[in-house]
């Protein structure tokens, strides 16, 4: 089986998983000697990317790392203020 991260939700989870993607050996010896891979959801979800300051996007079938602090991201306060029970 191939190493496939699966994610749904924010942008702070696709930060978090693209990080231990990262931290994986790439193309490791074995019986499946492939690179990670990333399961980029593309459905609609109005808070996906409204939470960061950047939002995380994928080009030509790869995502590029975010390479800030912590995650790699920037999180959007405001945005967080819009999408807030009451």
């Amino acid at each position: 089986m191939g190493r496939q991260a699966h994610v749904w939700g924010t942008a702070v989870a696709l930060a978090a998983s693209l990080q231990l993607i990262a931290a994986l050996p790439h193309n490791p010896p074995g019986l499946h000697p492939i690179e990670p891979l990333l399961e980029f959801d593309q459905s609609e979800h109005p808070i996906r990317f409204a939470v960061v300051a950047q939002p995380i996007v994928q080009r030509d079938g790869s995502v590029a790392i975010p390479d800030g602090p912590g995650l790699g991201i920037e999180i959007d306060r405001a945005a967080l203020g819009r999408f807030k029970a009451a």
